[in-house]
């Protein structure tokens, strides 16, 4: 049957892989036939999220912050099982705080773990040893947050809207290679991260949550169908794109 979005014989590297986002997105990435490189710090969810797809997986559980494990590991796991299409760097962390608390420390982890792990990433996959040299396609993930403005958030809202720009001169400088750059910012969805925002706050903020999106909160597989069209060849003439997926949050 034609399938216009077929991964069949791509091989790509998803972090932030054993829940949420990540777990959605390697389901629908193995079940359109791709193999997969798991990454993820939870090491019992990334055996979880490997049992439930439905092509090979290999999975490394490591922290993104060590570049040089990073670097490693990725170097054996292709030596396994092939050089890679691209990666979805979908790790990541919140970090709501007031200017007046902003902890320097804190907000230097967010930036490493949203941001510059994702910067490694490309590094990394961008080179010939771990590249395949046909079809790639890098997908950052971003955040409504990294669109428009919210008070006691600027520290995550960095980190997100700095990937914007790390999207728009990668797609220029890897076009060459043949490697399509482009970013994901996705409204509130339901997953445990937003379970855990929301537990900090009373039933008037879910209230607000909710009549921020005219079409409701998202699932994970919502965004998981966007990051599958773009590293998809549907999307070969796409790169350096953010792609809002919010349920009309930005379009108010």
């Amino acid at each position: 049957m034609y399938n216009p979005i077929s991964l069949v014989g791509k091989k790509y590297i998803i972090t932030g892989a054993s829940s949420g986002i990540g777990r959605a997105t390697s389901i629908l990435l193995s079940k359109l036939g791709a193999t997969l490189i798991l990454i993820d710090l939870n090491e019992i969810g990334l055996h979880e999220t490997a049992e439930i797809c439905e092509n090979s997986t290999k999975i490394l559980a490591l922290d993104l912050l060590d570049s040089n494990e990073l670097k490693t590991k990725i170097l054996n796991a292709v030596s396994e099982v092939g050089k890679v299409n691209g990666f979805v760097h979908l790790a990541g962390r919140p970090y709501l705080s007031p200017l007046k608390s902003l902890n320097d420390k804190v907000l230097l982890d967010v930036l490493k773990l949203n941001s510059i792990a994702g910067l490694e990433l490309a590094k990394i996959c961008s080179n010939k040893s771990v590249f395949s040299g046909e079809s790639g396609s890098f997908i950052f993930i971003s955040s409504v947050y990294g669109c428009v403005g919210s008070a006691a958030n600027v520290g995550y809202a960095m980190s997100k809207s700095a990937l914007h720009g790390i999207t728009k001169s990668l797609a220029i400088e890897l076009a060459p290679k043949n490697i399509r750059v482009n970013c994901v910012a996705p409204g509130f969805v339901k997953t445990n991260m937003l379970d855990s925002i929301s537990g900090s706050f009373n039933s008037e903020y879910d209230e607000l949550i909710n009549k921020l999106h005219p079409l409701g909160l998202g699932n994970a597989e919502d965004v998981a169908n966007a990051i599958a069209f773009l590293v998809s060849d549907m999307a070969k003439w796409i790169t350096g794109s953010i792609i809002n997926v919010d349920g009309g949050f930005t379009a108010q």
